[in-house]
């Protein structure tokens, strides 16, 4: 983001380290960042300890129109630019899509982030060898648990009586309406779950002790999802007969879909036994962005902590001990950029009419946003992917390894001295949007800041990296637990993917096998 205002500190704030190249020697950290400094050379014994590895894993879909072609978002955009549903994606590139010529040109295709030979190349993603593969490599380079990228279309009615759609999961009891095939009462749906119904189909078929563990990663990230959301039962939905007369997205429906996410969660995962669970044995759900969710909730006079109480409540009710809910944030930290900040509130320009837009509004800053998080009702922090520190921009993975050090010691100063609310310390292996178009895009179909999709790593850099998140994790192992996240299992649009290609072999996998000596 460019710099327009005077920065939010007024002293600097920039990382001081120093971190030694050799593999065999011992990490030395020492850095000053946010709220505190430390210096600390942990024993070298110390560094293989008994942290739980999770994982990102991100699902890919359908792009094409045609029921009988099956267009892998992942690998139409890796492979052909004319295929690829996200350069054509008017919402993010305006109306011509992206666009290529001297000054930005394509640069493909990116056939180095094809799949490995055992994985099928360009595999299917619903095929059963495939995810077989997936979980093996997993299990046996030192991965503990994935975190699943979830997402939810909250506006979808269906019918269950009608064919396929008699097997969409809607809560046992709930209302239908018996003279229109079964149609629901409470819209909603798992979009792009396919993926994780043959992963843990497969995880079932395994021994015990070589079963993976996984999470929900619940992404409510979509501002696509929100407004088709906020289009139901407005005139258009009705004179094409998607809805029907009284179906209307009020905060009653809005809270009744909530229940439904909950109670799908309970009913499908948390009775798994290979289900992710805190040593006092509560699920965990990991929920990405926060602020999405918490500035949608805001325009029904809902808090998040509404939400989740009531998911705790139903989660008790059904015999648990509760949900352990884990918040996946960043954002930025500087006044100037406080346009692009965490919103907490989502305002229709016509109340009435909210489905012809709204503004987000009341936008927090990381460091402000951070704060509230415990009295949301979350127990604990990480992230997806840190694109800055403060005035640090991630240009390089020199520069990612800088940046996620200061989030590293802010973070884990500002919470260890509460033993309730931990820092689970993330790790990046790089970013590189380019096969989706570049960073942060513009309406005129160019990226803004295409200098930032040259974040790469090497196996020796990441597997320093990891070391170095060990080596904070376990300094304060009070507060900050033992979870160290890693983005990403496949996040191969961004450039985030540790699966074995062809252009880095198992070298990520081998890293983190290294140095967790698992």
């Amino acid at each position: 983001m460019k710099s327009l205002f005077q920065t939010l500190f007024s002293c600097s704030l920039f990382l001081l380290f120093c971190a030694c190249q050799n593999e065999k020697s011992n990490t030395i950290i020492s850095q000053k960042a946010g709220f505190g400094h430390f210096d600390f050379n942990p024993p070298q014994e110390e560094l293989a300890g008994e942290e739980l590895v999770g994982v990102y894993f991100m699902p890919s879909w359908n792009t094409s129109p045609d029921p009988n072609v099956d267009r892998d978002s992942f690998w139409s955009c890796i492979q052909d630019p004319k295929n690829c549903a996200s350069l054509q994606n008017p919402g993010i590139w305006g109306p011509k899509g992206r666009i290529y010529n001297a000054r930005y040109p394509y640069e493909g295709p990116y056939l180095d982030r094809k799949p490995i030979k055992e994985l099928k190349g360009f595999y299917k993603r619903t095929d059963p060898e495939v995810a077989r593969k997936q979980l093996q490599y997993m299990k046996e380079y030192g991965i503990d648990f994935f975190a699943y990228d979830w997402f939810f279309g909250r506006n979808y009615y269906y019918h269950l009586y009608f064919g396929p759609q008699s097997k969409i999961y809607y809560p046992e009891g709930w209302k239908i309406d018996p003279n229109r095939d079964g149609r629901v009462a409470v819209p909603g749906l798992v979009e792009w779950g396919d993926q994780l119904e043959v992963l843990l189909a497969e995880n079932a078929k395994l021994p015990k002790e070589k079963q993976m563990k996984w999470a929900v990663n619940w992404c409510d990230d979509s501002h696509e999802r929100w407004m088709a959301w906020l289009k139901i039962g407005s005139p258009d939905e009705l004179a094409r007969k998607a809805n029907y007369e009284g179906e209307k997205p009020n905060k009653e429906l809005y809270l009744q879909v909530h229940d439904k996410i909950t109670q799908l969660w309970i009913d499908q995962y948390f009775s798994r036994s290979d289900y992710l669970r805190a040593e006092d044995g509560r699920p965990v759900v990991y929920f990405y962005f926060p602020q999405d969710a918490e500035s949608r909730a805001a325009f029904y006079g809902l808090s998040l902590k509404d939400l989740l109480d009531r998911s705790q409540a139903l989660a008790k009710k059904a015999k648990l001990p509760g949900i352990k809910f884990i918040a996946v944030t960043a954002g930025p930290m500087l006044e100037r950029e406080r346009t692009y900040g965490l919103p907490t509130q989502w305002k229709a320009k016509n109340p009435n009419r909210p489905w012809e837009g709204g503004e987000y509004q009341k936008k927090m800053l990381l460091q402000e946003y951070v704060p509230r998080l415990k009295s949301m009702g979350f127990e604990g922090m990480t992230a997806y992917v840190y694109h800055n520190f403060l005035e640090k921009d991630n240009r390089s993975y020199a520069d990612m390894r800088e940046t996620y050090r200061g989030h590293w010691n802010m973070w884990s100063e500002k919470f260890k001295s509460d033993p309730n609310f931990e820092y689970q310390v993330p790790v990046a292996m790089g970013w590189d949007m380019r096969p989706a178009g570049g960073t942060w895009p513009q309406q005129t179909g160019f990226p803004s800041e295409p200098y930032k999709d040259r974040v790469h790593s090497t196996k020796s850099t990441f597997r320093d990296k990891l070391k170095e998140a060990l080596a904070v994790s376990q300094k304060y192992r009070a507060s900050n637990g033992k979870t160290i996240m890693i983005c990403c299992w496949n996040e191969y649009l961004e450039g985030n993917y540790i699966e074995p290609t062809e252009g880095h072999g198992f070298d990520y996998l081998e890293a983190i096998q290294e140095v967790f000596e698992k």
